[in-house]
């Protein structure tokens, strides 16, 4: 009587949990280097990041209104501003670890759900460009 393996040796799945085990520990990485939340009070729209450590060396926050919103001001002063598609862009070069903060002022009140924003960076040491959704609350 001979001898026949069944199943495939330690070889084939070696490799097959060192690259789910890598694989998920990258995912949670990158979900825990930045998340934003967006909240509304009345007319104004707050835009909160939270950074973490290693901090990115720069990121972009990017708020998108309704078409004609008015935009009465912006806090800290914005880097790019269009009016004519409702869309602020802040640039924040070397952030420090911990919470940052966006603002919009509009003329009046909008539906929120009209609202989005999203965070733009590179992950540290020059890794690949990464978009944050921010969670509406």
């Amino acid at each position: 009587m001979s001898y026949k393996r069944r199943y495939p040796g330690r070889l084939f799945f070696l490799p097959l949990l060192v690259s789910i085990v890598l694989g998920s520990g990258t995912v949670d990485c990158l979900a825990e280097q930045v998340a934003a939340t967006l909240q509304q009070q009345a007319q104004n729209l707050n835009l909160e990041v939270s950074v973490a450590d290693p901090p990115p060396t720069s990121l972009i926050a990017v708020m998108e209104l309704p078409p004609q919103t008015k935009i009465q001001a912006t806090s800290p002063r914005n880097a790019k501003l269009d009016p004519k598609n409702s869309q602020i862009k802040w640039l924040v070069k070397n952030p420090r670890t911990g919470k940052l903060r966006f603002s919009v002022t509009v003329s009046k009140p909008i539906d929120l759900s009209k609202v989005s924003a999203e965070i733009l960076y590179r992950k540290p040491a020059g890794g690949k460009l990464i978009k944050i959704d921010a969670q509406k609350r």
